[in-house]
């Protein structure tokens, strides 16, 4: 006999297992458990792995399901923290979800995806929510001049903003330390890992903060196979390796030291941690008989029921250095645009969101050399206080995209506030400050909106080694985004984005590469004050697809 072929179209899924008010009164019972991972384990050199099996009952409240974690420092109490963009979330390196073995969600790079995701939230809730949870440092302060409005306001650093993390001021515009310029300090107590398990802040992370499927649906566990969650645990610091060697890493340094121009920062830890047994808190809805059947009946339909979700895909480019070796050393100031087209591919696929992530080598010989360069007093190369969860804003910069052969725009952007508004389209509102998107192109007077000075007796003493915002964090949330949705609030929806034919998505990128003349410092491989190194470019495509239940498993469809 042959094998038959179901062909009948997939039916939507109820309204109960939708992310959004119902219309009508239900009667329901929450059951709540703690999940321990059938499998885990973790080392700070090289991360980890946990397995967490759901129990196939009731309906997933996927929205609220979480994770806790908790790190202990291996190298005293208090020494190490989190990353203070990301935070906790950079410890997630890829999440997976299966059902019966299938894949039907991964996300790569999660916690920098998380991040991305982070920044639509207001201000407030950045502050009061995500910073409680993933133990990140979104909050700002307002600086001003401890002078008469005659002699001081004439400055650009008369107002200045700043993160409490990253600078300690008092409310008189002046540094705390002996002597007064010193602004070497550690972070909060509440932000920093003990030594002692159990007394470490704890770590809270949604699914919903990396799985679309879990922001936008609710999953039926009791009408589908073993849900698994598995998670792989980004590395830390490694024992190894010397204090500060680290380049990619959730974790930074508690104590955040003055550092000089062009030279690398004195970082007294490796970033070593361990990790206790994760939990995971889930929440069951129980409906009643008239709503568990119309599940069923649903995916006991000819083609199983529906459930539509974004999907997040990670894709990879490189900006190439633009001098040769000889040129790098040759002692003139030179400066030449590097152009790269990148093929991105998502052919016959319904993409909704793409987000471009950009960050310097820092392994690459030119970027080896260029690790700690300084661009009028900010080190846009390597950053102590986000490590590689930023995404930098680069010199002259300029892109476009090609969508099904077409340019999307007749010119290249390279506007920065029309960059702003282009990723801002893809949600409400990008929102982090002025500062940390644009800094038109390293502009001196511009980055003298962060703390970079003291005052002392009302006279200005420009300490620009010792604002370690003004040093680490400007142009550091410098994502480009395209918004190929047609109205956001339609979701995950059939049709709403926009389906790529049979020519690959293209963008093109073009920015500025320097070699600074006079500089300080050469070696073979380049200056270690230049602009020139190569340049990762990170793609997050988010793209729809389907989720068929039926009463034989899973499927899940680009359809």
């Amino acid at each position: 006999m042959a094998e038959q072929t179901i062909t009948s179209t997939p039916v939507n899924a109820p309204d109960v297992l939708m992310n959004q008010p119902l219309s009508r009164q239900v009667d329901v019972n929450i059951e709540s458990t703690i999940l321990e991972p059938v499998s885990h384990q973790f080392t700070s050199a090289s991360g980890g792995r946990s397995v967490f099996e759901l129990p196939a009952k009731g309906v997933l409240d996927s929205p609220n399901a979480a994770i806790i974690v908790e790190l202990q420092s291996l190298e005293g109490n208090g020494n190490v923290a989190y990353n203070m963009t990301a935070g906790g979330m950079g410890l997630v390196q890829r999440i997976t979800a299966r059902c019966g073995g299938l894949i039907i969600s991964q996300v790569e790079n999660a916690g920098t995806y998380g991040w991305i995701k982070t920044n639509y939230m207001s201000q407030g809730v950045k502050e009061g929510i995500m910073d409680a949870r993933h133990l990140s440092s979104s909050n700002i302060e307002l600086s001003v001049a401890n002078g008469k409005i005659a002699t001081t306001s004439r400055q650009t650093s008369y107002h200045q903003i700043y993160n409490p993390e990253a600078d300690q001021l008092c409310t008189l515009g002046g540094t705390y330390g002996t002597p007064r310029t010193n602004n070497q300090h550690t972070l909060q107590i509440s932000k920093r890992l003990s030594n002692v398990a159990g007394q470490s802040p704890q770590v809270v992370l949604r699914l919903a903060d990396f799985f679309e499927i879990f922001q936008e649906n609710k999953l039926p566990l009791l009408a589908m196979a073993v849900v698994q969650i598995e998670i792989e645990w980004a590395a830390c610091g490694d024992p190894n390796l010397g204090a500060g060697l680290t380049l990619d890493t959730p974790i930074i340094s508690s104590t955040v030291p003055n550092t000089a121009a062009n030279i690398g920062p004195v970082l007294a830890n490796r970033g070593t941690v361990s990790m206790s047994t994760p939990t995971m808190l889930l929440d069951y809805i129980h409906y009643d008989d008239v709503e568990r059947q119309k599940i069923f009946d649903a995916i006991n339909s000819g083609g199983g029921m529906s459930l539509n979700f974004s999907e997040v895909l990670l894709t990879r480019g490189v900006n190439p250095a633009q001098f040769s070796n000889a040129e790098a050393i040759g002692g003139a100031a030179l400066q030449r645009q590097s152009q790269s087209n990148h093929i991105l591919g998502m052919s016959m696929k319904e993409v909704k969101k793409i987000y471009v992530v950009k960050n310097y080598d820092l392994r690459s010989p030119r970027g080896t050399a260029e690790r700690n360069a300084d661009i009028n007093q900010t080190k846009n190369h390597r950053n102590i206080l986000t490590n590689q969860y930023k995404s930098q804003q680069m010199l002259g910069e300029s892109y476009n995209f090609f969508i099904n052969n077409a340019r999307v725009y007749d010119n290249d952007v390279s506007n920065a506030m029309v960059q702003h508004d282009y990723l801002s389209q893809c949600k409400d509102n990008w929102n982090v400050p002025n500062i940390y998107y644009d800094t038109a192109n390293y502009n001196a007077n511009k980055m003298d909106i962060t703390v970079n000075a003291s005052y002392v007796d009302g006279v200005r003493n420009q300490d620009i080694n010792q604002g370690a915002t003004h040093r680490y964090m400007p142009g550091t949330h410098h994502v480009i985004g395209l918004n190929l949705d047609k109205r956001n609030n339609m979701g995950s929806a059939p049709g709403n984005g926009t389906r790529i034919g049979s020519s690959p998505i293209e963008f093109n990128y073009s920015r500025l590469c320097i070699i600074p003349g006079g500089r300080q410092g050469a070696d073979a491989n380049g200056t270690t004050d230049g602009q020139s190194a190569e340049v990762n470019l990170d793609f997050y495509i988010v793209y729809r697809r389907s989720l068929i239940i039926t009463p034989t498993g899973v499927i899940t469809s680009d359809a």
